[in-house]
């Protein structure tokens, strides 16, 4: 719930702004792209010890149930779902694949909804590394990404049409963050609307 109340302020911060530059390379990180069909990750070539693991899923093997699936109920009933693909470690325990971004560990995680034809698609990916690796990362992006569009010590933020890329970095290290902006709003469309205030 905590990454949802962090994307949604900054979408709000964005959507105040002047138009900003554009980049012209794809915000591309991992495995996962932005807008995939969820089903082409499911059924991609995986580690043999490997496997995406959604929280909706009904088949999840033993010891698979983690907090990284968790969504809130609001959440579930959008639509939407958490995923990552995970590494069988031993019997009943499985933990989030690590992945190798500028030279450190990154945890990734995906989210999903469907689309208006009921097709689950991905429409966020986070990223999570130590702390400390904010300006090599940072680099690392901007060589892979282009100039960002907006910067500051502790935050950039890169466009490129819908897509969108942040990254920020606070006490529980560096976050990364992908998303499509119109499968975000398809999914704030179909959030329940809260009381209004007598």
């Amino acid at each position: 719930m905590r990454l949802l109340i962090v994307m949604a302020a900054l979408l709000l911060l964005a959507a105040a702004e002047p138009a900003l530059a554009q980049s012209t390379r794809p915000l591309e990180i991992a495995q996962a792209q932005l807008g995939m069909r969820l089903n082409q990750l499911r059924f991609a070539s995986l580690p043999a010890n490997a496997k995406l693991i959604c929280g909706k899923d009904q088949d999840k093997p033993p010891g698979a149930e983690h907090t990284h699936l968790i969504l809130p109920g609001a959440m579930q009933a959008a639509g939407v779902d958490r995923c990552a693909i995970f590494l069988e470690e031993g019997k009943n325990k499985w933990v989030v694949r690590p992945v190798n971004l500028a030279g450190v560990q990154t945890e990734f995680w995906f989210m999903t909804i469907e689309d208006e034809a009921g097709i689950q698609r991905i429409f966020q990916i986070v990223a999570r590394q130590p702390k400390d690796n904010f300006d090599k990362t940072a680099a690392f992006l901007t060589e892979r990404w282009g100039a960002p569009a907006q910067k500051v010590s502790y935050f950039i933020r890169w466009l490129n049409g819908t897509n969108e890329g942040q990254m920020k970095e606070d006490d529980e290290g560096v976050m990364i963050f992908l998303f499509d902006t119109k499968l975000f709003a398809l999914m704030e469309s179909r959030m329940p609307k809260g009381k209004p205030k007598k």
